[in-house]
């Protein structure tokens, strides 16, 4: 099982952990470590998190964080799509 980020789904993970923790290293790592072990439970649990408009599309809220992880499950590959906080983000 591979676990593959979009770019802009990259992009989104190191911008949110930078503006969320105000450059507190060790509320970004914690930040960090939260999303990457929410992740990985993606593998385990192939329904987790809630289903979106789009066929084959999931939002996952990582706990302990404000962040929303969005999937696509591929065979047995997972896709991060986007990652948001609070819900500001449109899903393209």
């Amino acid at each position: 099982m591979n676990i593959t980020w979009r770019p802009r789904a990259a992009d989104d993970f190191e911008a949110l952990i930078a503006s969320a923790t105000g450059g507190n290293v060790a509320a970004a790592s914690r930040d960090k470590s939260l999303v990457e072990n929410g992740i990985l439970k993606l593998v385990r649990f192939k329904e987790l998190g809630r289903k979106t408009r789009r066929e084959g599309v999931r939002e996952m809220s990582i706990e302990g964080t404000p962040y929303v992880v969005v999937n696509r499950r591929l065979g047995d590959d997972i896709l991060i799509l986007r990652m948001f906080s609070n819900g500001k983000a449109t899903i393209v």
